[in-house]
């Protein structure tokens, strides 16, 4: 019977109607209590419910037998009281004697729901006997049909393991053999980059190319970017060691010429190395040629002096020394092979010695003293003295300012007269320590030391402000003083004296003021 307005059937154990059925919903639908009777109405189950074998959307009214189908499981609406429970034939699920799970039903004076599992078919109420034998034979027939379907499961699994096995060690396989072509490849590049830090850039190449064709996609842009470079050096190197060749057989022109064509390179060191060989030849090379120098009367040597400055000014092409030894070859060739030509001036190799003294050409200069000393005594006395002259420079912090003067008178007695560039340094320490004595001086009022020392400052630096403004300065107070010595010429003549002379003191010879005091003194002497 039902009870109360209305109720829910579903699988859940709560419900006022509860049918323990996998295809029925927990909620599944509900029955209710109308106006017109009872009706059902499906609450969004899953599986749908049906009424009489078709579906229902809405709240249905129901008649006398209606069939509720609710998943795999139905059920039998009655009006009156409490129906007889109706009876099916067995089945393999539910022979004989066993017992169909119970459903709960609800009852009131309204109808009742009986529940069966087969589709039009009611639920079974009763134990329905059962041939032992014939269930014996369903048994076995069961018992060989699972024995059968688990063979067939444990042969299929045991032929999926073999396919999965196989496929396992392929991929392992596949997996060690991509980890050995990893090796390889790093290996190769290793290799190929070892050979770029030791120079070796046409083996390397060679390797990086032999990894593209082994693996197009291994370091892709590094191993482009060392071909690219590699392509760059090649070259480089080529002509690094035509270089070094020219350079060993003493062929100059040929030697700056490779070098001059080595673009931007990774290889510095052995470009920088290369030209200081290039320099430290030409230097070799140009000593030799002051050796040829000595013969002028010598055609071959001087045709041999000729190609030798030739060559030397391909690599240095504003060496004066070199431009001038060569104008001398081709003089002495020209006069050799014209014997009616005048006689060239007397030899005076030392005035060549002090020219490339005074030009700063140190060594050059000693050279060419030493290649004439036997010859001339004015080239020993200037070797001599351009050895002391380097002696004292290499000590010219430890020099006193008499002896900075000596070293000073020394640099312009090698050059001629005139200091050279030489002496640079030298002057700079002198002019420092002179200025000082010039200041001290002019603090002290005595203006004679200061005027001395400012004119030894400007003789070393002509161009020094501070002992320029001294001597201007030195010059107006001379005017002061020689008209105080004028004043006295009368009254006082021999202070006037010594004040025309303090003038003197304090003013070049060819000063207005200096002239002036120069007369008066001789004036008043003869009185």
């Amino acid at each position: 019977m039902l009870d109360g307005d209305e109720l829910v059937i579903g699988r859940a154990a709560d419900n006022p109607v509860s049918i323990p059925d996998t295809s029925v919903s927990r909620k599944h639908a509900l029955v209710r209590k109308t106006s017109d009777g009872w009706a059902v109405s499906d609450l969004g189950s899953g599986n749908g419910t049906m009424l009489n074998g078709e579906a229902i959307a809405d709240e249905t009214t129901l008649a006398e037998g209606d069939v509720i189908t609710l998943g795999d499981s139905e059920l039998r609406y009655s009006a009156g009281g409490a129906p007889a429970a109706a009876v099916e034939p067995p089945t393999a699920e539910f022979p004989t004697g066993a017992r169909r799970p119970p459903v709960r039903t609800a009852r009131s004076g309204g109808g009742a729901i009986e529940r069966s599992t087969g589709r039009g078919r009611p639920v079974r109420t009763s134990r329905m006997a059962e041939d032992p034998e014939e269930a014996k034979k369903k048994r076995r027939k069961a018992f060989i049909v699972v024995g059968g379907s688990l063979v067939v499961i444990m042969a299929l699994g045991v032929g999926w393991k073999a396919i999965d096995n196989k496929r396992q060690i392929a991929v392992r396989a596949e997996r060690l053999k991509g980890q050995e072509h990893q090796a390889e490849m790093a290996n190769l590049f290793k290799e190929a980059k070892s050979m770029v830090r030791l120079g070796k850039w046409v083996e390397a190449k060679a390797k990086l190319e032999e990894m593209q064709a082994e693996d197009v996609d291994y370091e892709t842009r590094q191993v482009e970017n060392y071909i690219k470079i590699a392509e760059t050096e090649i070259p480089n190197q080529s002509l690094l060691a035509e270089a070094n060749v020219a350079i060993a057989k003493g062929e100059l022109g040929k030697a700056g010429a490779a070098l001059s064509k080595v673009k931007t390179t990774t290889q510095e060191a052995a470009l920088r190395s290369a030209k200081d060989a290039l320099d430290a030849k030409t230097t070799e090379k140009l000593a030799e040629a002051r050796g040829l120098a000595a013969s002028a009367s010598d055609l071959a040597k001087m045709e041999q002096l000729k190609a030798l400055c030739e060559d030397i000014l391909l690599v240095r092409v504003d060496d004066r020394e070199a431009s001038e030894l060569k104008k001398a070859a081709e003089t002495a060739i020209y006069r050799i092979k014209n014997p009616s030509v005048a006689p060239p001036p007397p030899d005076t190799p030392w005035l060549e010695v002090q020219l490339r003294y005074k030009n700063g050409d140190s060594s050059g200069s000693l050279s060419l003293a030493q290649a004439c000393a036997n010859k001339h005594a004015q080239c020993r006395a200037l070797e001599e003295n351009i050895k002391e002259f380097e002696a004292k420079s290499k000590r010219l912090e430890e020099l006193n300012e008499n002896e900075l003067i000596a070293a000073y008178e020394l640099d312009k007695k090698i050059a001629g007269g005139s200091s050279s560039e030489l002496s640079r340094p030298l002057r700079t320490q002198l002019v420092s320590k002179l200025y000082v004595k010039a200041s001290q001086a002019k603090t002290t009022g005595n203006w004679s030391r200061a005027i001395e020392f400012a004119r030894r400052v400007l003789q070393a630096d002509s161009g020094h402000v501070g002992a320029q403004a001294l001597v201007n300065e030195a010059r107006n107070q001379a005017r002061d003083v020689y008209l105080r010595g004028y004043q006295l010429k009368e009254s006082s003549p021999d202070e006037a004296i010594r004040l025309f002379k303090d003038v003197m003191n304090m003013t070049p010879p060819d000063d207005d003021n200096h002239q002036k005091a120069k007369a008066r003194v001789a004036e008043l002497q003869k009185q």
